[in-house]
């Protein structure tokens, strides 16, 4: 492995094992942080769609969206487009639980962004981009 290669999966692991931290101070797990994270920013989201916004399996974002529903934090209403697809729709116990959580988290990064200045974060965000675009492209190759 070459030394670029260490040092990337060195800060990749490290950004995760912050927003695991984090799930951990708040006293629930990585997964659930990220469901929430996008149905809070979005307030009905598909299961698809959900899958597609956090990297997550189908079947671990199925089974948090199942004990969200059991906990009343969503409710399930058929879609808009297609009605056999269902659309998870934070409900207001749901909505609370997000702003207690998700909340502290937007604002910590906000204000990591803003110490890190619009230029550095801009770079970020197009070598972040690129590296996607080339590893999608790449893994088709050998698919």
């Amino acid at each position: 492995m070459l030394a670029d290669e260490q040092k990337f999966w060195g800060v990749w692991g490290q950004a995760n094992g912050l927003y695991s931290a984090y799930a951990a101070s708040k006293n629930i797990n990585y997964y659930l942080l990220f469901v929430l994270y996008g149905l809070e920013g979005q307030k009905a989201m598909t299961q698809k769609k959900i899958c597609i916004c956090t990297g997550l399996a189908k079947q671990t974002v199925n089974s948090v969206i199942r004990s969200l529903k059991k906990d009343g934090y969503v409710e399930l209403a058929p879609g808009m487009e297609d009605r056999r697809e269902k659309q998870i729709i934070l409900t207001e116990k749901g909505a609370a639980y997000c702003r207690e959580l998700i909340t502290p988290l937007r604002e910590l990064e906000h204000r990591v962004l803003r110490i890190m200045g619009s230029e550095r974060v801009q770079q970020m965000i197009d070598n972040i981009a690129l590296f996607n675009t080339l590893f999608e492209k790449e893994m088709g190759r050998e698919v």
